[in-house]
């Protein structure tokens, strides 16, 4: 008999809303799988939110042009470095397109972006992150938070100069230390491989989303199903508590399927 395979699945969905306050929606998003087979095996699924430096110039150009360069940068067809190394790099190549853009639309004006990537490749996620848009993991009951906040306040908390429940309401709490845009270089927060489980749901998000809800509550309404359904509950409650800013989130759930016989390996799902 033929041994049976174990094939990842992944499902999606997302959501982004102008909120109750901003005069417009200055975050982005993207969810995209290349058509070449080949070059999906080798680098996978890449999910994206990016939130445009509100105050700053443009801040809407800044995060859709970080988005799509990253996605062309990623998936170039040529790129031969191991994953992690290619999505740092291709993170790197938006950040300057992103510098090169505000110096020659607004003069020396800076517009900047804060870009939050996953990779899902077979059964492992990687990340790559700058600034205060955040990744979490629900497995089960339990959320956990998988990127650090590049802002002022979230490095006061580290430091102990705050507490968690004073950074909630500081004055300074949309102060960022970290974007794409700002400079030439940027420093890039990378992780993976993280081992998925089946059942899994990553989820993406601006601080949008973020200040207003809780993680015990992003965890509770990311189980809802569908996953459409749980985003526009994750929505709903942000705008209820005000919408003070842009929202905008993806969830991602992973699973695994067996199949038989083992010549199935290659069906996917998506």
């Amino acid at each position: 008999m033929a041994e049976a395979s174990r094939v990842a699945t992944v499902t999606f969905a997302h959501l982004t809303d102008i909120g109750r306050v901003r005069a417009r929606n200055e975050d982005f998003l993207g969810a995209f799988e290349p058509d070449d087979p080949e070059i999906l095996r080798s680098r996978g699924r890449l999910f994206v939110v990016a939130d445009g430096m509100g105050g700053l110039a443009r801040g809407d150009v800044a995060s859709r042009l970080a988005v799509e360069t990253l996605r062309d940068a990623y998936y170039e067809a040529e790129r031969s470095a191991p994953l992690p190394e290619s999505l740092r790099a291709s993170v790197q190549i938006a950040n300057e397109a992103v510098y090169r853009e505000s110096r020659v639309a607004a003069g020396e004006v800076p517009m900047g972006t804060t870009l939050t990537a996953l990779v899902i490749r077979d059964h492992d996620g990687f990340l790559a992150h700058v600034g205060d848009s955040r990744a979490f993991l629900v497995r089960g009951r339990q959320i956990r938070q998988l990127t650090e906040d590049h802002s002022l306040v979230a490095e006061l908390v580290r430091s102990g100069a705050l507490s968690a429940t004073e950074a909630d309401n500081h004055p300074s709490a949309h102060v960022i230390l970290r974007a794409l845009g700002l400079a030439q270089d940027v420093t890039i927060e990378v992780q993976g491989p993280l081992a998925l489980r089946s059942g899994d749901t990553l989820v993406l998000c601006t601080d949008g989303l973020t200040r207003p809800v809780k993680p015990h509550e992003i965890q509770r309404l990311a189980a809802i199903r569908p996953l459409r359904r749980a985003c526009e509950r994750l929505v709903s409650l942000a705008n209820e508590r005000g919408g003070p800013d842009n929202i905008t989130l993806q969830l991602i759930r992973f699973g695994s399927r067996r199949f038989l016989p083992a010549a199935l390996s290659s069906l996917r799902v998506w």
